[in-house]
């Protein structure tokens, strides 16, 4: 069976995604992950900041995002293990 196909221009699209319910539901996944992004980094990597900013890119797509001020836990280094916090919060089933 053939599914639908929906087509939206450009400024419909903009609009969509400037909706408060929109932003809303970006800023609810990105203090969710950033959530369970403390409890790991709480017994793994003591001491590391987990912190949410909101915004708008320069196309108009608005973003939720979760950083992690110790790039080094993220990423790991020659003499520090990799722990990839944010990357396993994300990656978590709700």
């Amino acid at each position: 069976m053939a599914r639908a196909q929906i087509r939206i221009t450009d400024r419909e699209w903009r609009r969509i995604v400037a909706l408060p319910s929109v932003r809303a539901a970006l800023r609810q996944r990105a203090q969710s992950i950033a959530g369970r992004a403390r409890g790991i980094a709480a017994t793994e990597t003591p001491g590391a900041s987990i912190t949410t900013e909101e915004g708008t890119r320069p196309q108009g797509r608005t973003y939720a995002r979760v950083a992690s001020d110790d790039p080094e836990g993220e990423y790991g280094t020659q003499t520090r293990e990799r722990r990839r916090v944010l990357g396993r919060a994300a990656n978590t089933k709700e």
